[in-house]
């Protein structure tokens, strides 16, 4: 009886759980535009870019002019008396009212001219910083949605042999009970099926929680209906192509931490410039009326147009040991970032590797696929015919579950070697 026959007659390309009628079917694609949208670590890293753009606001709003507006009402406590020829006369009102208004406008204020510059920077930062995690989620979740598949792959795997072994058994029985064989060979193929019970349980178990896992990635409830689709069969083809691309095209000049090290760097240099452009004067033009009543003296109104100059003359060298400060805090982003260079550019190579080897262990294990299926073939029909015995019979379904289970591992060393890689590079695959 051929494996084809065998499976079919076992219905093994069933799907695990039955899924209900109303549930979304899902690919990677799919799932990783889920997870752009949804994912919490990419809603926080877009509202820290808005922030950001109102702090920029914030600071454009220092160049407009401020208009203020106070109003007082005094109740005097204590008035001053004048004795004149033994005659007492009050010098003030128990009750008085005032209003000031004052519009101040800054003519030349050259740090704050700078700090917009730093605000530009702070988004820069801040756009960097979400585009760091989405390159991390999207590894993520890539991982995850790679880890569902070879949990399901090895599953089925599972099922297919348990499939094999229940065939077995069911021929073995039937040839002992024709005293065509030992009963040695129906407990053996017995051993051989329930053996798989435990294994096919734990997988399961495994499933269960990758696709819950997947889930909370994507941001989305664990009890949502979704059938995730694809094999890990399916990246086979592209397989090649994607280590030829890697290989070609693996600088590190994206990677997210040296594009923030080197904004930080910016900022600390502009920090530099604002902090000496303390020692120029700044200057404002201010207008303020004010308006006065008295009991006393009635209304008295004045209006004034000033034009200030500050400058500060001396610090106690505040502004030189900030200096100081940002020259070594720029020395030491320097030295880091050639440490996190020489970091990456050895996890590179060392993730070429890994994804080159897992490329040939995928050749390799498929070529050994097929000829366990072969042998396995070949053993079941000496058993049928009583040239062979269940020993072998056992040991070459073995050998096929191994070599099955070897050839799905390898594919997802690949795959999952590839979304680091990817991640390190800080490359995203989905942005059209």
């Amino acid at each position: 009886m051929s494996i084809g026959t065998v499976l079919s007659a076992f219905g093994l390309f069933c799907p695990l759980v039955a899924q209900t009628s109303d549930s979304i079917s899902m690919n990677l694609d799919k799932v990783l535009e889920v997870a752009l949208s949804d994912n919490p670590d990419i809603q926080v890293a877009n509202r820290t870019i808005e922030i950001k753009k109102y702090a920029k606001k914030e600071t454009i709003a220092g160049l407009f002019p401020t208009v203020d507006f106070t109003l007082a009402g005094i109740k005097g406590v204590i008035i001053p008396e004048a004795n004149l020829g033994g005659m007492k006369i009050k010098m003030g009102s128990e009750k008085s009212f005032t209003w000031t208004g004052t519009a101040t406008l800054p003519l030349v204020v050259p740090q704050l001219w700078e700090s917009l510059k730093i605000s530009q920077s702070s988004v820069e930062l801040a756009l960097e910083e979400a585009r760091s995690s989405k390159i991390s989620t999207l590894a993520t979740v890539k991982k995850a949605f790679y880890q569902l598949l070879y949990a399901r792959d090895s599953y089925d795997v599972l099922r297919q042999s348990y499939a094999l072994a229940d065939e077995n058994l069911t021929q073995a029985r039937n040839k002992f009970g024709y005293d065509i064989v030992p009963e040695y060979d129906t407990l053996t193929a017995y051993v051989q099926k329930v053996s798989l019970e435990p294994k096919m349980l734990s997988m399961k178990n495994t499933l269960a929680l990758a696709e819950m896992q997947l889930k909370v990635l994507m941001g989305v409830d664990v009890n949502e209906p979704i059938r995730f689709e694809g094999h890990l069969s399916d990246y086979e083809e592209k397989l090649f192509n994607d280590l030829l691309i890697l290989k070609e095209d693996n600088g590190i000049d994206n990677n997210s931490s040296l594009i923030q090290i080197d904004i930080q760097k910016r900022q600390l240099i502009l920090s530099e410039r604002l902090n000496k452009l303390g020692y120029i004067p700044t200057v404002a033009l201010q207008f303020s009326i004010n308006r006065a009543y008295s009991g006393f003296l009635g209304y008295a109104n004045t209006a004034n147009l000033t034009l200030a100059l500050n400058w500060t003359i001396f610090d106690g060298g505040s502004k030189y040991m900030k200096t100081r400060q940002n020259k070594l805090s720029i020395e030491n982003l320097e030295q880091k970032q050639e440490y996190i260079k020489q970091q990456l550019e050895m996890s590179v190579s060392a993730s070429l590797n890994s994804i080159e080897t897992a490329a040939e262990q995928v050749v390799s294990n498929k070529s050994s696929v097929y000829a366990s299926e072969r042998t396995y073939e070949i053993s079941s029909k000496r058993y049928e015919v009583g040239m062979g015995t269940q020993l072998e019979l056992n040991s070459s379904a073995t050998s096929l579950q191994q070599t099955r289970l070897q050839y799905v591992q390898s594919i997802f060393d690949f795959v999952t070697a590839q979304a680091a890689l990817e991640e390190t590079l800080g490359k995203v695959i989905t942005d059209k």
